[in-house]
C-alpha cells in the first residue's frame, strides 16, 4: 500500500516511458478536454497532468 507522498513511478520509470506517454496526450488530448467539460470534479487532477506534459515537453 502506497502511503500519501510517495512517488506512483520512479524517475528512471518516468524516463523510460515518457516518449510514450507524449504520443497518447497528443492522440487523445481532444477526448480529454471533452472528458473535462463532461465531469470538473476531476479538474485538479487535469491541471496537474497537463504541467507534468508541459515540464516533459520543454525537455526536448
Amino acid at each position: 500500500k502506497r502511503y500519501k507522498g510517495q512517488r506512483r513511478h520512479s524517475s528512471f520509470y518516468v524516463g523510460q516511458h515518457l516518449y510514450h506517454w507524449l504520443q497518447l496526450h497528443q492522440m487523445f488530448q481532444k477526448n480529454i478536454e471533452e472528458l473535462m467539460q463532461i465531469s470538473r470534479y476531476r479538474l485538479k487532477d487535469y491541471i496537474k497532468g497537463q504541467r507534468a506534459i508541459s515540464l516533459a515537453l520543454s525537455t526536448f
